[in-house]
């Protein structure tokens, strides 16, 4: 069973300055660092060595390593985000992510800066809010199609283009260039926006289903428009629009 301090870390058993997480990754403040926002990016599963990790484990850490890396740039006035793979302090791999005006400050071995609890919390919450800022707004395609031709299809196609994360769901199991359109009432997170490509006669078995997703946003696009589904969602704060998703992204209004 996992049980190194960086694993306790993911569990929460010991606190930290978290700046991200997905399904496979965690990335918090180094409690030592070596520049203010230096941070440090780990795989949660607990592996030694960061080059045991299989070939697209690996690419999968520096993936989510460039993101955190971005949201770091976006908060810290610095040079560089500098990169750094020592993999002897801690059996656990990891990256460091060390912001950089001076070369100096990527050395292992040069002095650590003491930051207040405050200022460490500051930083992390400034980041934090960055990197979830660049992610997009997961969006639940509801009526989706294979048929490159129907809007559902472009909408999947743009949202990608725009960096959206999606979940589809559509009339029967197939999937999208690559997108796996679901069917029925899956149980789904996070969803920040439910777009809707299915007339209103169609909706109501689902009606509930949609709402349960406490989602931030419905948008009902031609076609799909439901005033009673409307108003439910608007009386318990969802913000509801009657608009069409495909010109939302275009004029960079979504």
């Amino acid at each position: 069973m996992a049980s190194g301090i960086f694993s306790k870390i993911i569990k929460g058993e010991i606190s930290s300055y978290k700046i991200a997480e997905d399904d496979n990754h965690y990335a918090f403040l180094d409690i030592n660092p070596l520049a203010k926002g230096h941070t440090l990016v780990i795989p949660k599963a607990e592996v030694d060595y960061i080059f045991d990790l299989n070939d697209d484990d690996l690419a999968a850490l520096h993936l989510f390593s460039k993101k955190v890396a971005v949201a770091i740039k976006k908060t810290i006035n610095c040079k560089r985000v500098g990169v750094l793979v020592i993999g002897t302090e801690v059996p656990h791999a990891h990256i460091h992510l060390i912001p950089f005006v001076d070369e100096k400050q990527m050395a292992i071995t040069s002095p650590k800066i003491e930051l207040e609890t405050t200022e460490m919390v500051s930083i992390s919450t400034k980041i934090r809010n960055a990197y979830q800022g660049s992610i997009g707004k997961k969006t639940l395609v509801f009526g989706a199609s294979t048929k490159v031709e129907r809007y559902s299809n472009k909408a999947m196609r743009m949202l990608e283009e725009y960096n959206h994360p999606i979940v589809a769901i559509g009339g029967r199991i197939s999937e999208s260039e690559g997108v796996p359109i679901l069917v029925g009432h899956p149980i789904i997170d996070a969803i920040d926006t439910v777009t809707i490509y299915m007339g209103m006669d169609r909706q109501k078995d689902h009606e509930a289903y949609i709402l349960s997703l406490n989602p931030k946003r419905i948008i009902f696009n031609p076609g799909a428009e439901n005033h009673d589904l409307y108003k439910k969602a608007d009386d318990i704060g969802i913000e509801v629009l009657n608009a069409c998703t495909l010109v939302l992204l275009r004029s960079e209004q979504y």
